[in-house]
């Protein structure tokens, strides 16, 4: 247990030592490191996977509607189409890290898999926050300022956009 009073230097690892009896220590008080009761995590399996085939889906069911109907290929529709793309990335990969460690009572994972999962959720977040906010702009253009937007510069302004907001989110990771 790191007290904040260590002689040790700057290093916050705890040494073996300290590791071990931090582990006998939650043994003793009959505390294996859950934050949770088992029926809690049982719960929480449920809503997590609950939540994440329903966004599974409905974000399929827009991918699936999108190509079906081509009158829906507008500049608008490609900023949902992203919206709904980054949304069902983060049904699959970050429900199913969370869904099994719920099963397992605790995290199943190890420290790459925690990296991957902090990684691809805040990444996708974020597509679908900046995807968000163009789409607010765009919004803007339209009804305020008609006349400087022309439907031969709406896939070009919409590519680039949709572009620089993948690797914007990718290089600020």
């Amino acid at each position: 247990m790191y007290s904040g009073n260590s002689s040790r230097g700057s290093s916050l690892k705890p040494t073996p030592g300290e590791q071990d009896l931090e582990r006998r220590r939650q043994q003793a008080a009959g505390d294996f490191g859950t934050p949770f009761s088992a029926r809690t995590y049982e719960l929480l399996a449920l809503l997590i996977a609950t939540i994440g085939l329903v966004g599974l889906c409905n974000n399929l069911l827009v991918l699936v509607v999108y190509t079906k109907f081509k009158r829906l290929r507008t500049p608008t529709g490609l900023f949902l189409v992203n919206i709904s793309l980054s949304d069902l990335l983060v049904s699959f990969f970050g429900v199913s890290f969370t869904f099994l460690s719920c099963l397992r009572n605790g995290w199943a994972w190890d420290e790459t898999g925690c990296m991957w999962d902090g990684f691809s959720n805040s990444l996708f977040g974020i597509v679908s926050l900046m995807t968000l906010t163009v789409l607010a702009y765009e919004r803007y253009i339209r009804w305020y300022h008609l006349e400087l937007w022309s439907t031969a510069m709406d896939i070009f302004f919409m590519q680039y956009e949709r572009f620089v907001v993948w690797k914007t989110c990718k290089l600020s990771m």
